[in-house]
């Protein structure tokens, strides 16, 4: 039996997604069994063994180019790891966006991400009943500065998004409290003018959440993009200006059928 093996880096579900799905196609297409560690979140299950053979890893600037999937995404959607979305399943009427919050709302990254009116502009182009959020914030009433500072606490002393404790130590990038509170409810005064459903479950739900939505909008995350990707979405609005830093990076600009650029 050839085998081949793919060792994740230290990255989100999206951007392990990302090489579990690449090395995936390379061995069907060459004849290989895959080996790899899983991904526990979306409950895609470790082979027995997991270092053998051709090592598959690429780097998130070369997988994260859509026209790799292009020809794919059929046979892609149909892998077991993928739950099938039933029709009864299947909301038509209404927009579930993803809104990432935590350390983007707390850190230096809160002025490249897009802002609230961005995310007005957008939504208001599009036509829907209810408004669906997928998200980490974890209070969707208007916050405080004591809010504010307990969130930053919790991530100082437990690790948050992915990251451990000590990411957050004195050199981490936050900025002022004031700044966090402002970003913050600025957003929640904008989805007081909707209909809105919040969901924040384990990623595995929230994943399968978002894929069973005809129409999905969304930032730059890679987990949303393959809930786009794997889901039943046929009107998908993915931010165009994706990242500020990394600009090679064409996933902003995914153009499958029924995919629209927001944010440019």
């Amino acid at each position: 039996m050839k085998t081949a093996y793919v060792d994740y880096e230290n990255a989100g579900v999206g951007n392990r997604l990302f090489q579990y799905v690449y090395a995936r196609l390379w061995c069907e297409e060459n004849g290989h069994t895959l080996l790899q560690k899983g991904i526990p979140e979306i409950e895609i299950e470790p082979s027995e063994k997991q270092h053998e053979g051709v090592n598959l890893y690429m780097s998130q600037k070369i997988l994260q180019d859509y026209t790799l999937y292009n020809n794919h995404l059929e046979k892609i959607k149909q892998w077991e790891c993928f739950k099938e979305i039933k029709d009864s399943q299947t909301n038509s009427k209404d927009l579930v966006i993803h809104l990432r919050a935590g350390n983007d709302f707390l850190s230096k990254n809160a002025k490249s991400i897009p802002q609230a009116k961005d995310w007005k502009e957008g939504i208001d182009k599009i036509q829907f009943e209810k408004l669906h959020i997928v998200t980490n914030l974890k209070k969707h009433t208007k916050w405080t500065l004591e809010d504010v500072e307990n969130t930053k606490q919790g991530y100082i002393q437990n690790g948050g998004d992915g990251e451990p404790s000590s990411t957050y130590n004195d050199n981490y990038p936050f900025v002022s409290s004031e700044e966090s509170l402002h970003i913050i409810n600025s957003f929640i005064e904008l989805f007081d003018e909707y209909d809105v459903v919040w969901s924040c479950g384990k990623e595995v739900d929230d994943f399968n959440y978002m894929r069973s939505f005809k129409k999905i909008m969304f930032p730059r995350s890679t987990f949303s993009w393959w809930a786009a990707a794997t889901g039943v979405a046929d009107e998908v609005y993915v931010y165009g200006p994706w990242s500020p830093i990394k600009t090679e990076l064409n996933l902003g600009r995914t153009n499958y059928d029924g995919w629209n650029s927001w944010g440019n």
